[in-house]
């Protein structure tokens, strides 16, 4: 069973990558621009660097791709709260709410199939996909 749980997620996670590729085409962004999107989105704001590494980029291409959402109005630089010297980036809310509106049909296919579990079968999902969310961060860590 466990094989079989690992091909089904391998299979979900290629028309994961091809929905949000098309959404992020259609955006006028790439793929990399949208995950910083959901990153500072659900994360908060975020430092240059802090944000690079979150999505895995070099300095020099978090700079380009800061500079791609801000024109685009996406995210915004404002002064650190911290240290008044420094910026973060932070998202606009209300692209945030278009981008997530774009979300808006697959969620509710998803929350109807989930619907059909008990609330102990999600806790056991939710359990296993918090958990391989970690895993898979570390897997990353430790290859950059």
């Amino acid at each position: 069973m466990t094989d079989e749980v690992l091909r089904a997620i391998a299979r979900w996670q290629i028309p994961v990558i091809q929905f949000n590729g098309m959404l992020a085409e259609r955006l006028g962004m790439t793929w990399t621009d949208l995950q910083a999107l959901y990153v500072l989105a659900n994360s908060g704001p975020a430092s240059p660097g802090e944000l690079a590494r979150r999505v895995n980029l070099t300095s020099g291409s978090a700079s380009r791709m800061i500079e791609r959402l801000v024109r685009a109005g996406f995210v915004r630089r404002v002064p650190d709260p911290h240290d008044r010297r420094k910026v973060v980036i932070e998202p606009d809310q209300d692209a945030v709410r278009r981008v997530g509106g774009l979300y808006d049909s697959l969620n509710e296919r998803h929350r109807a199939d989930l619907a059909t579990f008990d609330e102990a079968e999600q806790a056991v999902l939710l359990r296993f996909l918090t958990a391989a969310a970690e895993r898979t961060e570390e897997e990353i860590r430790q290859r950059a």
